[in-house]
């Protein structure tokens, strides 16, 4: 049977060729690399084959509406005749026109696909839907699964639903192109999406014990465990390699590169003076014992805050005003006036820093914002005005929210204002602006040296370095030693 739609690169040419026939696999490619078309290529063969009747797409929130809005219309084969794609909205539930669209895509009788952003699977309407595409496909079903590093976490219920989705579906495909940025413990659960004891073990406790040494994170403390070290890597190298095709970012030969550069910002005399006496409350607070992790982090935020001119209360959402004129904004807007006449991408870890930089910005400087607190309707509808209108300069937002899965190729420059001590989702939210075959782009990090800022980029970039070693280069040595 020959492919309806040639695929555009090698990569995709070749995991067609020798993944399509697979019952599970795993894409560990790079951002932008053309995940979603192997994904429907290998949906699109085995619905012409028979062996499927109809697609469940879980991805992240606004991620899976992209799938059903984009990817699916711009990727099906034309070949396999009409197909439908409905996406799964929380909000829109019990709504007589969601119902009826559900109903006309599960009533279909070619190639479908049921979009569902992965935090809707906790509701039990949701279930109910997904068991009714699955009887409308006569059960038989392929199970993709976008952004797979979400289902890091072996007991959240999510992920237990979505084991139970792959172990009914015919197929399985899972992709990401960072699966263990937050530490190699996570790939257990992603990889149990591909088949009960995918690497080896049957139980996550068992998992843990063979490739993490645990040690007391406070002695004498509350009793919880923290990784003391990692153990066996290479192992856990080669069992993921039985399951994966890896792509790496060097092997795209015409991905534009990104141009990193720093951009140093001094404090304002207020937020020094704040900041030192944060430092100092804290020290006094600590004496001589360690800090643990959940009291580390509230500390960090507050810390980071005041680089920022302000701290959030978090349990009354009052803001504290340290300095309005915090330095780093006027550093922010540099950045965004010298990409000009090109658009800007700004990340912001916090919402109020969005709202801040957002008045400050010049009036001829027009930039939408695009975080949590919107619907997925209203971000979709400002990330496409990004896309097309020229009049358009930027788009601010949080990566939690559109850094991972969504093309906002238009800009030139991807600005770090804030960032959260996420590995995972500042590798995918620097991509967001690249394109194969595309323009370069620049990478600012916008830095406090000698701050909590130092931290922060320390943690990113370590778990990068060590994920590396085993889904990214090392994963590839190995690759090249088997004798296939």
């Amino acid at each position: 049977m020959s492919k309806a739609v040639a695929p555009d690169w090698p990569h995709q040419a070749l995991e067609y060729k020798i993944g399509r026939d697979k019952r599970s696999r795993a894409l560990i490619w790079p951002m932008r690399s053309g995940k979603s078309k192997a994904c429907i290529d290998k949906a699109c063969f085995q619905f012409e084959r028979g062996t499927i009747e109809g697609v469940i797409v879980v991805a992240p929130n606004g991620v899976h509406l992209n799938w059903c809005v984009n990817e699916i219309p711009r990727w099906t084969w034309p070949e396999v005749g009409p197909h439908r794609a409905f996406a799964w909205e929380t909000p829109k539930r019990g709504l007589v026109e969601q119902d009826a669209a559900f109903r006309q895509m599960c009533a279909h009788k070619g190639l479908k696909f049921f979009c569902i952003n992965m935090e809707a699977l906790k509701h039990l309407d949701c279930r109910r839907a997904v068991k009714e595409f699955i009887v409308s496909c006569h059960k038989n079903f392929m199970l993709i699964v976008s952004e797979a590093h979400h289902f890091g976490r072996a007991g959240s219920k999510r992920t237990h639903f979505a084991r139970s989705l792959a172990y009914h579906a015919n197929y399985v495909q899972t992709e990401t192109g960072t699966p263990i940025l937050t530490g190699p413990l996570r790939a257990f659960s992603q990889f149990e999406l591909l088949a009960p004891g995918a690497l080896g073990f049957r139980t996550f406790g068992e998992f843990k014990k063979n490739y993490a040494e645990m040690e007391p994170s406070r002695p004498g403390g509350r009793k919880y465990e923290k990784v003391a070290r990692y153990i066996n890597l290479d192992e856990l190298t080669a069992k993921i390699a039985k399951w994966s095709s890896l792509v790496l970012r060097a092997d795209l030969h015409d991905m534009p590169p990104l141009i990193r550069t720093e951009r140093p910002v001094l404090m304002t005399n207020r937020c020094r003076l704040a900041y030192l006496e944060m430092v100092s409350r804290h020290m006094a607070e600590i004496g001589d014992d360690l800090i643990a992790v959940k009291d580390a982090g509230p500390r960090m935020i507050k810390l980071q805050q005041i680089l920022h001119g302000y701290i959030k209360d978090p349990l009354t959402d009052r803001i504290l005003e340290i300095d309005p004129d915090a330095a780093i904004y006027d550093a922010v807007i540099d950045e965004i006036v010298g990409t000009l006449p090109g658009k800007a991408l700004v990340w912001c870890r916090y919402h109020e820093d969005i709202r801040r930089l957002m008045l400050k910005l010049p009036k001829n400087l027009k930039f939408l914002p695009y975080h949590g607190h919107m619907t997925a309707r209203a971000r979709e509808i400002n990330r496409m005005q990004f896309l097309t209108d020229p009049t358009i300069g930027g788009i601010v937002g949080t990566p939690d929210t559109g850094g991972e899965g969504l093309d906002f190729s238009a800009a030139d420059a991807v600005i770090y204002m804030s960032i959260p001590p996420n590995a995972r989702m500042i590798a995918q939210s620097e991509e967001r602006a690249t394109v194969k075959g595309g323009k370069s782009v620049s990478v600012v990090r916008i830095r406090h040296y000698g701050t909590v800022d130092d931290r922060m980029w320390e943690i990113v970039d370590g778990n990068m370095s060590l994920a590396d070693t085993i889904t990214g280069t090392g994963l590839r040595d190995l690759l090249l030693k088997t004798d296939c």
